[in-house]
């Protein structure tokens, strides 16, 4: 019963950690960035926890950043390409310089899996190259809906 409780409130801790926003801006592919953000109560630890990204319209990952540090609730985790550039451009530093995860041109997909290797939340479709598609965002960004508080949790996709 207790074993069963621990993963239970770990699955749902690691719930609160959402994808929130994808960048890839116009002119500056060095500006690129995600962000992420906890929308639960509790500090998250992000150390285990991994991004993908599957590029264009690979069926398997194409890249893989590992997260580290804490997240605390409310709190976003910005993700981005070139820790200067960033600085730079949005006047602000981001929390790690995330390699492909964070270098999307736009038609990529991303996942965010817990430590336990459990997919959290997905953007995209995977396996299907995201130009002239609902998850397309080239030369821009894609933000979540703020009424949508829960993480995809299918490969196939969320609208």
């Amino acid at each position: 019963m207790c074993f069963l409780l621990t993963i239970t409130l770990v699955s749902f801790i690691y719930a609160n950690v959402l994808i929130t926003e994808i960048a890839d801006p116009n002119n500056n592919a060095n500006a690129r960035y995600l962000e992420l953000y906890n929308n639960g109560d509790e500090v998250i630890t992000l150390d285990g926890m991994t991004l993908q990204r599957w590029t264009n319209g690979n069926a398997d990952p194409t890249g893989t950043a590992n997260l580290s540090g804490t997240l605390a609730p409310g709190s976003y985790y910005l993700v981005c390409k070139s820790t200067s550039e960033f600085l730079s451009v949005y006047g602000m530093d981001c929390d790690m310089t995330g390699g492909s995860p964070a270098d999307s041109n736009g038609d990529d997909q991303i996942a965010l899996f817990n430590a336990d290797g459990a997919l959290m939340d997905f953007f995209g479709v995977a396996g299907e190259d995201g130009t002239n598609t609902w998850h397309e965002f080239e030369d821009g960004r894609v933000e979540r809906k703020a009424d949508q508080t829960n993480g995809c949790m299918d490969l196939s996709g969320c609208e």
